[in-house]
C-alpha cells in the first residue's frame, strides 16, 4: 500500500504455520485487496482466518511460511509492520494511561520521524472527533467494568492504530466480538468510511448480520484446513457471491443470512460432503482471479513504488524511544496508588517491627547474636515486596508484547529500561524510610561513618532484590509461575550465605563456589561490618569465663601465649589477679566478625562495592532475558 492507501497487498502461493510437527494451517491461499475497499475474511472456527492476518501483518514467531506477500509488487519493506494498523480482538491498553494519552503514545512514536511533533499532536485531535472520543480524552482507560465500556476500548484501539497514519493497510481481527448490534453496526460503519476514502482495510469477522455482511466490497471465505473457497466482490447487497454459490448447487434461501448460510454450506451440515475448496479450484472466478493477480503484480512492478520506505524499523529514535516509554511508565506507577501505598506501609511496618523488637543492642556477647538477628530481619523485606513489583512487570509485558512489540512501537531495550527506571525514585524514597526506621530505634552505632555506610548499601539493597524479582520476571511466563519460583531463588541465597550455616560448616562441594556466588553473602558481611566492627564488647556476669591460674602466676602470665594464639581477640578483664580470672570471649566486635569469615574492616567496602556489582548484574539479566524472550516474526519464504 502506498501513503493514503495507494498500491496493493498481494499474498501469493501458499502460507503455512507448523509449529507442531507437519500441521497445514494455510493452504494455498491467494488473492489481494485494492485501495478504497473494505474486504471482510470469514471462515467457520478453526479455519484459520486469524492466522492468514498475522501472516499478513508478519506477526507470526512460530511455524514455517511459505510464499509471498506483496506490497506493490515489491517485498515488504522494513517499516512494513509499523506502517500497517493492526487492530487485535482483545483489547490490550495500559490501564493507568488516559485515552489522550495512549493516542499521543502511538502518534509520537509510530509516524514517520521527519514529521514534527506539533502535526503529530493535532492530527490526533482529528481523530478524537472522527472517533467521538471527545468526552472520553481525559478518561483513564481502566478494566472493562471499571472504565471504558466494550465498545469505547474498541474505538480507542481502533484509533491507536489510525493515529499511527497506517500508510499500508489497516488488519483487524473480529473488531465487532463482544459488541452489541448498534456498536457492532457503528464500527463497521466507520471501517466503511476509512475505505471510502482510500484507505485498505482488511477484516476477521465472524457471522455477521446481513446487513454487516453488505457494507464489504470483497469476501475471502475459508474452510476448515486453511483452504480458499471464495474470494472475489460480495456484489451490490451480496448478489455476485450468493450467485456463485446458487451456481454450484447451493443457493441461498430469502430469509437467510448470506453469511450464515455460506459458513454452513462450506463448513457445516449443509456441505453434503461437497469439497469446496475444489469446487473453487475448478471454477471460471478462480481463474479470473488468477490472471488478474497476474496482471496486477505485472502493473504494479512498472511503476514507482506507492510508498517511500525509510530504512527504519521503528519511527522513533532509540533514545526518543526510551524518553515516552520511560514518561509513560512514570505516570502509570505514580497513579498505581495501592501498589505505592503498599509499598510504603510494609517498608514502614517491617523496620518498625524489627527496630523496636531489638531495641537498643547493647555491647553484650549476646547482643551480638541480636545484631546478626536484627540484619537478618531488615532483609526480609525482599520477597514480599518482590511478589509485589513481579504482577506489574509481567502485565506490561504483556501489553507490550500483545500489541506494541508486534506494531514495532518501540524496542524493547526502552521497554525494559523504563521498568527499571520507573522503580529507582520509590526504592530510593522506601529505602530512606526502611533505614531511618530501623537504624537508630536498634541502637545501632551513630558514628556518620558507619552510618552513612549502612545507608549505602541499604539503597544498593534495594535495587539488589528488585533486579532479582524483575530478571525472574522478565522470563516467567506468569506471575504465577515467578511466585513459584521466586522462593526457590531466595532460599538459596539465605541457605548459603554464611548466617545460617557458618563457611566453615558449609558443605565442600557448596563452599568454594556458590558461597562467594551469592550477592547475600556480601550484602550480610557488609552490614555486619559496618554495624559491628567497631564495637567494644562489654561480657555480662554471665558471659564470663572464671577459673584460677596456677598458684604464684597471674592471670595475664597464664594466659599471654593462648592469647597471641588460639585466644586472639579475647579479653582478660584482671590480668594482675591470681585468682578469679575473668575472660571475656571477644573483645570489639572485629573479633566477632572473624568467626563469620570478616577479618578486616576494609571487607565491609569490598562487600559493599560488590553489592553494587551484583545489583548491576541482576538489571543486566533482566536485559538478557527480555532478549531472550523476544522472538523474531516470521516472514514468508519462497
Amino acid at each position: 500500500m502506498g501513503e493514503g492507501g495507494r498500491g496493493l497487498l498481494i499474498p501469493r502461493e501458499k502460507q503455512k504455520k507448523t509449529p507442531y510437527g507437519d500441521r497445514l494451517l494455510l493452504d494455498n491461499v491467494q488473492g489481494f485487496i485494492k485501495p478504497g475497499t473494505l474486504g471482510a475474511l470469514m471462515g467457520s472456527s478453526g479455519a484459520g482466518k486469524t492466522t492468514l492476518l498475522d501472516v499478513l501483518a508478519q506477526r507470526k514467531t512460530e511455524g514455517t511460511i511459505h510464499g509471498s506477500v506483496l506490497v506493490d509488487s515489491r517485498p515488504l519493506p522494513v517499516s512494513f509492520q509499523r506502517s500497517a494498523g493492526y487492530v487485535e480482538q482483545m483489547d490490550v491498553h495500559e490501564l493507568l494511561s488516559t485515552v489522550r494519552e495512549a493516542l499521543e503514545f502511538s502518534a509520537l512514536l509510530r509516524q514517520n520521524r521527519e514529521i514534527p511533533r506539533e502535526e503529530k499532536l493535532r492530527y490526533i485531535d482529528t481523530i478524537v472527533k472522527l472517533l467521538q472520543l471527545e468526552d472520553l480524552e481525559h478518561t483513564l482507560i481502566g478494566r472493562p467494568g471499571a472504565g471504558l465500556s466494550v465498545e469505547q476500548r474498541k474505538r480507542l484501539t481502533i484509533g491507536i492504530e489510525l493515529v499511527a497514519k497506517p500508510s499500508i493497510l489497516i488488519f483487524l481481527d473480529e473488531p465487532t466480538s463482544g459488541l452489541d448490534g448498534q456498536a457492532a453496526n457503528n464500527t463497521v460503519r466507520f471501517l466503511r468510511k476509512l475505505a471510502e476514502v482510500g484507505q485498505a482495510v482488511l477484516v476477521t469477522i465472524y457471522q455477521p448480520s446481513a446487513d454487516l455482511f453488505a457494507q464489504f466490497d470483497t469476501l475471502l471465505l475459508l474452510a476448515k484446513g486453511g483452504k480458499t473457497v471464495y474470494f472475489g466482490d460480495i456484489g451490490h447487497y451480496t448478489r455476485t457471491v450468493k450467485k456463485y454459490f446458487a451456481d454450484h448447487g447451493a443457493p441461498c434461501p430469502r430469509e437467510a443470512n448470506p453469511a450464515e448460510h455460506m459458513i454452513e454450506v462450506v463448513s457445516g451440515s449443509l456441505s453434503k460432503g461437497k469439497d469446496w475448496n475444489q469446487v473453487w479450484l475448478n471454477s471460471p472466478e478462480h481463474e479470473k482471479i488468477t490472471q488478474e493477480l497476474d496482471t496486477l503484480i505485472a502493473e504494479a512492478a512498472a511503476k514507482p513504488p506507492g510508498t517511500v520506505d525509510d530504512g527504519h524499523q521503528f519511527a522513533a529514535p532509540m533514545w526518543e524511544q526510551v524518553k515516552l516509554v520511560t514518561h509513560r511508565m512514570n505516570i502509570s506507577l505514580f497513579r498505581n496508588t495501592e501498589y505505592i501505598n503498599n509499598k510504603l506501609i510494609l517498608y514502614i511496618l517491617l523496620s518498625l517491627y524489627n527496630g523496636f523488637s531489638f531495641w537498643s543492642i547493647g555491647n553484650s556477647v549476646s547482643d551480638l547474636q541480636q545484631r546478626l538477628f536484627t540484619v537478618f530481619s531488615f532483609l526480609s523485606v525482599a520477597p514480599g515486596l518482590i511478589s509485589q513489583l513481579q504482577p506489574i512487570f509481567i502485565d506490561r509485558r504483556n501489553v507490550y508484547e500483545t500489541r506494541e512489540k508486534k506494531s514495532k512501537t518501540y524496542h524493547w531495550v526502552p521497554f525494559v529500561t523504563s521498568l527499571i527506571v520507573s522503580e529507582l525514585p520509590y526504592l530510593v524514597v522506601c529505602g530512606v524510610l526502611y533505614f531511618v526506621c530501623w537504624y537508630w530505634t536498634a541502637g545501632l552505632p551513630n558514628d556518620t561513618k558507619w552510618a552513612g555506610s549502612t545507608f549505602f548499601v541499604a539503597i544498593f539493597y534495594e535495587m539488589l532484590y528488585t533486579g532479582i524479582g524483575q530478571s525472574i520476571a522478565a522470563y516467567a511466563p506468569s506471575a504465577t509461575f515467578a511466585s513459584l519460583v521466586n522462593p526457590l531463588v531466595i532460599t538459596t541465597l539465605v541457605s548459603f550465605c554464611g548466617v545460617f550455616v557458618p563457611y566453615s560448616q558449609i558443605t565442600a562441594f557448596w563452599r568454594y563456589w556458590l558461597y562467594y556466588l551469592d550477592p547475600f553473602n556480601y550484602l550480610f558481611g557488609a552490614f555486619l561490618t559496618f554495624t559491628t566492627f567497631s564495637v567494644d564488647i562489654t561480657c555480662e556476669r554471665g558471659e564470663l569465663a572464671v577459673f584460677n591460674p596456677p598458684t604464684n602466676e597471674t592471670c595475664g602470665n597464664y594466659l599471654s601465649t593462648y592469647q597471641q594464639g588460639m585466644g586472639r581477640g579475647t579479653n582478660l578483664l584482671n590480668p594482675g589477679a591470681t585468682e578469679n580470672c575473668e575472660v571475656c570471649r571477644y573483645t570489639t566486635g572485629q573479633d566477632y566478625l572473624r568467626t563469620l569469615n570478616l577479618d578486616e574492616e576494609y571487607y565491609g567496602w569490598r562487600n559493599a562495592g560488590l553489592v553494587v556489582l551484583w545489583a548491576g548484574v541482576f538489571y543486566a539479566l533482566v536485559f538478557l532475558m527480555m532478549k531472550l524472550r523476544t522472538k523474531a516474526t516470521k516472514r514468508a519464504s519462497a
